[in-house]
C-alpha cells in the first residue's frame, strides 16, 4: 500500500500540482475576502435619523436598534421650573370634515357607499369600559439618580410632571431649529447618538474612534447642516470615516432593485424621487411636510365626532397620542372591501392607575385617515402653513471656493459651446410643442424646461398621487422613453407612515393609472407599487441599504477620513460624494 501511494504521487504531473495550488490559493483568497468584509461590516455603525425614531446598528446586524429619536433634560433648577409639554401633534391639526364629505371618489373604484356616521355615532355611545384584573405592565422612566438627560423610550415615558424637558432634534427630516440654535442642536444628536452607540451597540466612547460610519441623509438636504452633522462624526465623536448618502438611493440598494421611482412617508415627511442605478434625478426629487403624525391627527378628530368611548382623549397628551399611533398602525388600512362599521377594542393602561378595556364601533374613519395623503383639502387650516420641498443648486461657500459656480465661470470654450446648444435643444422643444397644439401639456410647462424640468413646479400643496406623477413625468428623456417606463412598473413605497397599511398598493395603483398624462399613457405599460420587497419591514429598508453600501467595492472610494477632513473640510464632500453636491 506504501509503495501504490509513492508510485501514484511521482507519477503526478507538474501541470496538476499547479492546478491544485492555484485552486488551493482562490479557495483561501475567497476565504479572506469574506472575513474582511465581515470585519469591515462589524466595524461599521450605520446611522438613519428620523424625525420620529433613530435606526442605528452595525453592518453586520439584521436589523438596525430602532429608538424613539427624543432627548429629555433635566431641569437645571427642578424646584422651581415647570416641564414644557412637548406636543407630538402639529398645531391647527383640526380637519375640514366638509371637504371630507364633498369628496365623491374618496372611495376609489368601488361602488360601496359610505358606512352612515350616525349608525356609529349611536353604536358608540352605548359602549363603556370595562375595569381589567391585571395590572398596567409598566412604569415611568426612573428618574431617582437624576441624570442629566435621558434618551430613547427612557425619555419618552418620563412622567409629564417629572423635572425633564423633551426635544425632537429632527423635524420634517430636517435639524429643529426652531427653538434651539444649530450649535445646540448638534450638541443633544451628539448626546443621543453617543448614548445609543453605547447602550444598544455596547461599544464604549473611547473606542468609537476604531469605527467607520454611513450617514444616511434626506434628498432634499440643507448644505449647511449636512456639513455640520459630518463635522460631528468625524471631529466631535471621532469616528475615523465616514460615508454619506441618499435615503432613496440606499433604499433601492435595500431590496434589490437597480430602478424605481421611491416614495419615503415618513413621520412628518413625504419624499418622492426618481432613481436611476443607483443616482437620485435632481429634477424629479420634491418633499412634502406631511406623514404619518397627520394621519394621526386627523384618525383622531374624526374618532372624536363619532363618541369614541375614550371621552377624555387630548391628542395634545403625549401618552393619548403614542395609544392613537397604536391604533391608527392596528386599524388603519386601504382595503376599499373593508367598508362599513366594525366592532373593535383596545386598553388604556397608565402607570398607577386601573386599566381599562374600551369596546367601540370603528365606521370610515379606519379609511378616511390614510386617505387624507391623497387629499391635502381635508387638513383645513393646517394645509395652509405645509409646505413643499424642492432641490436647489449649490450657491457656493466660502470654505469651498472650487465649486461648481467656480467651474462654470473658468469653463473653456468648448464647454460653453455644448451648454448653448443643450439650452436651444431644450428651447428647440417647447418649440415643438407649441406647434403640435399639445394645449394639456403646454399649460404644465415653464420656462424651467431648460433645466431639464418638463412640469412646472406645483404652487400649492398636492395629494401624494399627484406628487407621485409629477416626480416621473420630470424624469430625464431616454430611448422612446423607458427610462420613465421602468419608473411607473416599479414605485417603491418605504417608511413607517404609508406602506404597512393594507390594501395600499392596490389604491396607489389604481389612482396613479387615473393621474398619467395623456402624452405617457401609451408608454406605460404596468403600474406596480411595492410596499414590502422580499417581505422586508419597509420602515428599515434605507437602513438597510446603507449596510449594502458598505461592503461594495465601488464604494470604498467614497469614504471620508477624519485627517482629510480636518486638513480640507467642505470640498470633499463635493469631490468624495456618490451624487452632485
Amino acid at each position: 500500500m506504501i509503495s501504490l501511494t509513492n508510485n501514484n504521487s511521482a507519477s503526478s504531473s507538474p501541470g496538476d500540482k499547479e492546478t491544485t495550488t492555484s485552486a488551493e490559493s482562490e479557495v483561501s483568497s475567497a476565504t479572506l475576502d469574506v472575513e474582511a468584509i465581515t470585519q469591515q461590516a462589524n466595524m461599521t455603525i450605520v446611522i438613519h435619523p428620523g424625525s420620529s425614531h433613530l435606526r442605528i446598528g452595525r453592518a453586520s446586524d439584521p436589523q438596525p436598534v430602532m429608538i424613539p429619536h427624543v432627548i429629555a433634560w433635566r431641569h437645571k433648577n427642578p424646584e422651581t421650573q415647570t416641564a414644557k409639554r412637548m406636543k407630538l401633534i402639529r398645531e391647527d391639526n383640526k380637519p375640514d370634515l366638509k371637504d371630507l364629505r364633498k369628496i365623491e371618489d374618496m372611495f376609489f373604484f368601488t361602488g360601496c357607499l359610505e358606512s352612515t356616521a350616525d349608525e356609529v355615532r349611536k353604536e358608540n355611545s352605548k359602549k363603556k369600559p370595562e375595569k381589567l384584573q391585571e395590572g398596567c405592565g409598566w412604569t415611568w422612566t426612573d428618574t431617582s439618580l437624576a441624570p442629566k438627560f435621558l434618551i430613547g423610550d427612557d425619555a419618552l415615558y418620563i412622567d409629564e410632571e417629572d423635572c425633564y424637558d423633551l426635544f425632537w432634534p429632527i423635524v420634517n427630516g430636517q435639524l429643529n431649529l426652531k427653538s434651539k440654535s444649530i450649535t445646540a442642536v448638534l450638541a443633544d444628536l451628539q448626546c443621543l447618538w453617543t448614548k445609543a452607540i453605547e447602550n444598544f451597540l455596547r461599544i464604549p466612547v473611547k473606542d468609537i474612534g476604531k469605527y467607520r460610519c454611513i450617514l444616511v441623509i434626506p434628498d432634499i438636504y440643507n448644505r449647511e447642516h449636512i456639513k455640520n452633522l459630518v463635522n460631528l462624526l468625524l471631529d466631535q465623536m471621532q469616528f475615523s470615516a465616514i460615508i454619506i448618502h441618499q435615503e432613496s438611493v440606499c433604499a433601492t440598494y435595500g431590496c434589490g432593485v437597480a430602478n424605481a421611482c421611491v416614495v419615503d412617508v415618513g413621520h412628518q415627511k413625504t419624499a418622492v424621487c426618481c432613481v436611476e442605478d443607483g443616482f437620485s434625478h435632481f429634477n424629479t426629487r420634491l418633499c412634502m411636510d406631511i406623514g404619518g403624525c397627520d394621519i394621526t391627527g386627523v384618525f383622531a378628530w374624526i374618532l372624536m365626532q363619532n363618541n369614541f368611548p375614550y371621552k377624555e382623549c387630548n391628542v395634545e397628551n403625549r401618552m393619548d397620542f403614542l395609544l392613537l399611533e397604536e391604533l391608527k398602525e392596528t386599524f388603519c388600512h386601504l382595503d376599499v372591501d373593508r367598508i362599513g362599521p366594525e366592532p373593535q377594542e383596545f386598553s388604556l393602561r397608565r402607570p398607577g392607575q386601573m386599566s381599562l378595556l374600551y369596546p367601540f364601533t370603528l365606521g370610515d374613519e379606519a379609511m378616511q385617515a390614510p386617505i387624507s395623503l391623497f387629499f391635502p383639502k381635508l387638513y383645513g387650516k393646517q394645509c395652509q402653513s405645509l409646505c413643499i420641498h424642492f432641490p436647489t443648486k449649490n450657491m457656493g461657500a466660502s470654505d469651498d471656493p472650487f465649486d461648481e459656480t467656480y467651474l462654470a465661470s473658468t469653463r473653456t470654450k468648448q464647454e460653453e459651446a455644448w451648454a448653448v446648444k443643450k439650452e436651444k435643444a431644450a428651447a428647440a422643444r417647447i418649440e415643438e410643442k407649441i406647434e403640435s397644439n399639445d394645449r394639456d401639456e403646454i399649460s404644465m410647462m415653464t420656462h424651467k424646461e431648460k433645466l431639464g424640468r418638463k412640469f412646472s413646479i406645483p404652487k400649492e400643496f398636492i395629494g401624494l398621487d399627484d406628487a407621485i406623477v409629477w416626480s416621473i413625468e420630470n424624469s430625464p428623456d431616454s430611448y422612446e422613453n423607458e427610462l420613465k417606463s421602468k419608473m411607473y412598473s416599479c414605485i417603491l413605497v418605504v417608511g413607517g407612515g404609508l406602506a404597512n397599511f393594507d390594501g395600499v398598493e392596490d389604491y396607489l395603483r389604481k389612482r396613479i393609472e387615473e393621474k398619467i398624462p395623456k402624452s405617457s399613457k401609451s408608454l406605460v405599460g404596468h403600474v406596480k407599487v411595492v410596499t414590502k420587497p422580499k417581505g422586508q419591514d419597509s420602515s428599515i429598508i434605507s437602513w438597510k441599504g446603507g449596510t449594502v453600501l458598505s461592503s461594495l467595492d465601488n464604494a470604498q472610494e467614497l469614504w471620508i477620513k477624519r485627517n482629510l477632513w480636518m486638513e480640507h473640510g467642505l470640498r470633499l464632500l463635493r469631490e468624495n460624494c456618490a451624487f452632485i453636491w
